[in-house]
């Protein structure tokens, strides 16, 4: 009973801190000055893998055909550290080649054909074709207009600063943001390279979403000014109002992951989040009216 009444004191003196004390001031970044406001922004994901092989420059073609928003990657370091996008740590699922990025250069990777065993539409043409591994320098230089949102997938301080050397040397410091699942390589990118917006990673989200869920997000001292969650997380409703209302409460763009189906789609817009990040951009402008 005395920690139970213990818990509630400390809860109750930090929701009468809450009501007095200022929050922080909504966070203000060029990548979200240039965002649609008008409705949820179409974020391609994979580059638009429902559509093309994904990480590719052909998904990306497509998913500006289709009326993308934003183009979201995922990148991977070669072992002559140029990054590359490419999801898994390996080349062994999306390639007829095996083994890990990391130990591959550049040229074995891009040795490869990123369109065997892709199965989505239309695949026959992908499979003759074949396309090649793109680096994230490619990509950029090809959509230097766009904004995009470039995942870091291994956990290391190596990649977090070749991505931020990359996104300088190509002139995208307020076209790019930079998530990853991992704390660690975002701490070291935002380090790297603090004029680049950044999401969320793991923990950072998860601390957030509690203290939302608590009404206390003001207090949390992310960085961060965008937020790509999951729709439901060991069993949470990730997309609760009150983190929606908190994350706008601090200028914090919510978007959505991966969602493909029609009425999901509806069902988180209505509910207020900034972005849906689908596999099928054509999909989701069909359900935008569009």
């Amino acid at each position: 009973m005395r920690g139970v009444l213990i818990v509630l004191a400390v809860l109750a003196a930090a929701y009468g801190t809450a009501l007095f004390w200022p929050g922080p001031e909504p966070v203000s970044h060029p990548w979200l000055d240039g965002r649609t406001v008008e409705r949820a922004e179409r974020i391609a994901h994979g580059g638009g893998l429902g559509r093309a092989p994904a990480n590719t420059i052909a998904a990306l073609e497509q998913a500006m055909a289709d009326g993308a928003d934003v183009l979201e990657v995922d990148t991977q370091l070669t072992s002559d550290g140029i990054l590359v996008l490419m999801h898994d740590d390996t080349v062994d699922r999306t390639t007829e080649g095996a083994g890990r990025v990391a130990d591959l250069t550049l040229g074995e990777v891009q040795a490869l054909n990123a369109a065997f065993g892709y199965e989505g539409e239309p695949a026959d043409r992908f499979a003759r074709d074949g396309i090649n591994v793109p680096t994230l320098a490619d990509a950029f230089g090809a959509f230097a207009d766009m904004r995009w949102i470039v995942e870091i997938k291994p956990d290391t301080e190596e990649a977090a600063r070749v991505m931020c050397e990359t996104i300088r040397e190509a002139g995208m410091e307020t076209r790019a943001l930079v998530g990853s699942f991992h704390d660690n390589a975002m701490a070291h990118f935002r380090a790297f390279c603090p004029e680049v917006a950044t999401g969320m990673g793991r923990r950072e989200a998860f601390s957030f979403y509690v203290l939302a869920r608590l009404g206390l997000a003001k207090f949390h001292p992310t960085r961060a000014v965008a937020a790509q969650l999951p729709p439901r997380a060991n069993g949470l409703d990730a997309i609760h109002p009150r983190l929606i209302n908190a994350a706008h409460a601090r200028g914090i763009a919510v978007q959505v992951w991966t969602i493909n189906d029609p009425g999901e789609m509806e069902t988180l817009i209505a509910r207020g989040v900034d972005g849906i990040i689908t596999d099928r951009v054509d999909v989701m402008a069909g359900t935008q009216g569009e």
